[in-house]
């Protein structure tokens, strides 16, 4: 893949080569110990508050007034630099979040999944293969960056806040997958789910056993044991092998 250069290459080149050129110039042509040298344009180039340098007839020469200009330039050039990339990825955001409140108020009897693991990943393909329309509740950053990038509504927060559960529409859904590993957590998204929207469909998944009529009383309609499940195919499976 060929290389490009963009904008922040290219400054971080000049950068780079202001350094080197500062530092080589103080040592090689005004015969300045290298530590010193370094340590002056590391402290110009960054603008470094107070700095001053103890060192005899340091300052009268022309390398370091020359270079004190230069590097000078160099830290505003950097300074602004940084300052527009910090704005621009800040509006960005704004204007994804906007973007994607916007998408998710205009959706009505869409699935609000929370939680996107395994179990929520492959609800989630599945209401892609019936093209119905979702929002995911996750609370790992790293996921949510991901679901963003594939464009997929998501809301990043924890599911069984009733707060986030209205960022995702919950009063407009049809329905809700709490497909979270936890079985309390994820009663607790039912009764809170429940109480927001006395009709939602809500499916469930359970780890124990225990726990299934507790999510039924809860307001949960379905409740799938993912291993009861693999459990019975992998036996279907060997016996229509066998």
């Amino acid at each position: 893949m060929a290389f490009r250069w963009r904008l922040d290459h290219i400054i971080a080149v000049i950068i780079t080569c202001i350094f080197i050129l500062s530092t080589l110039s103080l040592i090689f042509i005004s015969n300045i110990d290298p530590s010193i040298a370094l340590y002056w344009t590391v402290a110009t180039v960054f603008s470094v508050p107070g700095f001053v340098l103890d060192v005899p007839g340091f300052y009268r020469l022309w390398t370091v007034q020359a270079f004190t200009f230069i590097n000078g330039l160099a830290y505003l050039i950097l300074v602004t630099f940084v300052t527009a990339k910090f704005v621009n990825i800040l509006s960005r955001i704004n204007v994804h979040k906007r973007e994607m409140k916007r998408r998710i108020s205009s959706m009505n009897e869409h699935i609000i999944v929370c939680g996107y693991g395994r179990l929520g990943e492959k609800a989630c393909e599945i209401l892609d293969d019936h093209t119905m329309g979702y929002v995911v509740i996750e609370k790992n950053p790293r996921v949510v960056k991901l679901l963003r990038e594939r464009d997929i509504a998501v809301v990043e927060g924890d599911a069984t806040h009733s707060v986030v559960l209205k960022m995702a529409g919950i009063e407009r859904a049809g329905g809700l997958i709490a497909a979270l590993g936890n079985d309390t957590k994820n009663v607790y998204i039912i009764l809170t789910a429940r109480e927001l929207n006395p009709n939602l469909l809500i499916a469930s998944r359970a780890v124990s056993e225990e726990v299934v009529s507790k999510m039924h009383r809860a307001g949960a309609e379905i409740v799938v044991l993912p291993e009861v499940v693999a459990g019975l195919e992998l036996g279907k499976e060997i016996a229509e092998a066998v």
